[in-house]
Formats: structure tokens, sequence, C-alpha cells
């Protein structure tokens, strides 16, 4: 009888196109841990340590860092060698006080660049009211916060310091954007026009960029400060 339940790991060959791995170097890659990102938007913490920030020579380096705490993702100790890390996630390396964003790169695909804080920028896809009638926010990140700013609305986005929402980025006509999907990521530019979804449409926007204007889903695009 044939295995049962989820696969630990996935055939590197197979691996997602957002982890933009080498695809000869190894038959197996860890499989992201469910519940934060998608599987096809996230990478195994241990991955991104040993293959993306070249910290360790082999994947027994990387485990042996990550389950000595020596890794922080958003601001917490990660012992979880799988946990999937996507957009809007900061990995700081505490022995070598160096924290890195993940960010779409060309196509999507996931990139990296080293930040100085650990305050980040993170997109909403969903509003919802808890028990107690609290207002919470559901993050492209995959977490859920508590949050008592009345403006923020689904496609907004939010500056989140130590845990906290701190400031709100609105996605409206007049905002800047970045994108984080599709074949003009990573772009930034202005949005200049915002068409409302019907039955039969997708919502969309129209972008001033650096060196052209596109229209895009809203899906694709994140406000930023």
């Amino acid at each position: 009888m044939g295995a049962k339940g989820n696969n630990r790991h996935m055939k590197r060959l197979a691996s997602p196109r957002y982890m933009k791995l080498t695809r000869k170097q190894s038959k197996f890659v860890p499989k992201p841990s469910a519940g934060r990102h998608t599987l096809e938007n996230s990478i195994a913490l241990l991955t991104f340590v040993k293959e993306k920030l070249e910290l360790a020579r082999n994947s027994r380096e990387a485990r042996k860092a990550i389950t000595q705490g020596k890794i922080k993702v958003n601001g917490k100790g990660i012992k979880d060698t799988k946990f999937a890390l996507g957009i809007g996630d900061i990995v700081e390396i505490v022995p070598a006080a160096l924290s890195y964003e993940i960010v779409p790169s060309d196509y999507g695909v996931m990139g990296k660049r080293e930040v100085k804080s650990n305050s980040r920028i993170v997109k909403v896809i969903g509003k919802y009211k808890a028990e107690g009638n609290v207002d919470m926010i559901r993050l492209i990140s995959g977490e859920n916060l508590k949050c008592d700013k009345k403006e923020i609305a689904v496609n907004d986005s939010v500056v989140i310091e130590a845990g906290k929402v701190k400031d709100v980025a609105k996605l409206e006509e007049g905002a800047k954007c970045r994108v984080i999907k599709g074949i003009h990521a990573p772009e930034e530019g202005t949005i200049k026009k915002i068409t409302k979804g019907t039955a039969m449409r997708t919502a969309s926007a129209n972008i001033e960029g650096k060196n052209s204007s596109f229209e895009t889903v809203v899906e694709n695009i994140m406000a930023i400060k």
C-alpha cells in the first residue's frame, strides 16, 4: 500500500517557480510547512538560510543554526526548519545582526534585500470581527492581527513594528505601489486609476511606472509608503 498523508519533502525539479532554485543540485528540497503562505509562494526557512543567504555549507549546518535559535522571523525566534517564508517576512541573523526582507523579484519570484529596520509593510487580504467584537485583519503573510484602525480596508497595506500596526498605506488613486506578482513585478509606480471589479471583470489598476505605464489586476499590487 502506498504512503498516506502529506510528503515532508518535494522533488527539487518539481519545486514551485517562486523558490527560484537550481534544479540539479540535489534530488529533494524541504517542503514549507502549511499555514502561513501558500506552497506556490513560499520557501522553507532551512532552504532560505542555506541557498539564498549561503550561511551554511549543507543542510546539517543550516538546521543547527535554526534549532539553536540563531534565526528570527519577524522578531520571533523560529526553530522549525520548514517554517514557511514569503513576501513581507523579515529574517534576522542574530549573531551577525543582519536582517533581510523577502521581496518580489522578476516576474514575482522570490527575492531578498538587506534592511536596517525590522519595520515591515504587508498587504491586507481580509478583515473580520473576532469574539468580543474585536477588529482583525488577515495579511498576505498569513498572519492575523488585532487592529483598531477603522480606516483599514482589504487591499490596503499596514506598517508593522513589534507585532503591532503602526501605520496604514491606502490602496487608492495617487498612492505609490509595488507590483508583487505577474510580468511587471517588482516594478514600483503611482496608481493613476482603479477600475472596480464586477461579476465579469476583476478589479484592475492603471500604474505609471518609472519607464512606462501599464495595467494590472489589483491582486498583483500592494500600496507602499
